[in-house]
């Protein structure tokens, strides 16, 4: 499966996420987006292939939310060597988050429905960890003026 987003300068980014075929153009997204938007894990997505040179199915739009929410993080030091950044990812282990790791410092979390959302975000923010929106975007939650 594969995710296009558009950038604002032009360009365009592509992730390509694990996802389980559900029959026809359904797709159950299988791990956490490193770099999309707009989608979280197990989001059930419709696919279809967008070029004719390419017949991988593509990202066409989100058909069943599943509940989760996504945030990103970048920590300051791996949490392999840092008992800082360990002792957060433990933190949001205990609020019931997952977590998966692009690198040791870039770390996408799952933020699961029984979670509290809101008190997740503050957690980062008191521990100063740079952080951001993904599903739902900050855009969703606040407005594009916010």
């Amino acid at each position: 499966m594969v995710i296009e987003q558009a950038q604002e300068d032009g360009t365009v980014d592509v992730e390509t996420p694990w996802a389980e075929h559900l029959g026809g153009n359904r797709y159950l997204l299988r791990n956490l987006p490193f770099y999309a938007y707009g989608v979280s894990f197990e989001d059930i997505l419709r696919c279809e292939p967008k070029y004719e040179d390419d017949t991988r199915p593509y990202l066409i739009e989100v058909l069943e939310k599943s509940g989760n929410s996504t945030l990103r993080i970048i920590l300051d030091e791996s949490h392999n060597t840092s008992t800082r950044s360990q002792a957060i990812l433990d933190q949001l282990q205990d609020m019931d988050c997952g977590w998966e790791g692009a690198t040791s410092t870039f770390i996408v979390i799952n933020v699961q429905p029984q979670c509290d959302f809101a008190a997740v975000c503050d957690y980062l923010t008191e521990q100063e960890v740079r952080w951001e929106h993904v599903d739902p975007t900050y855009e969703e939650l606040y407005g594009s003026d916010a």
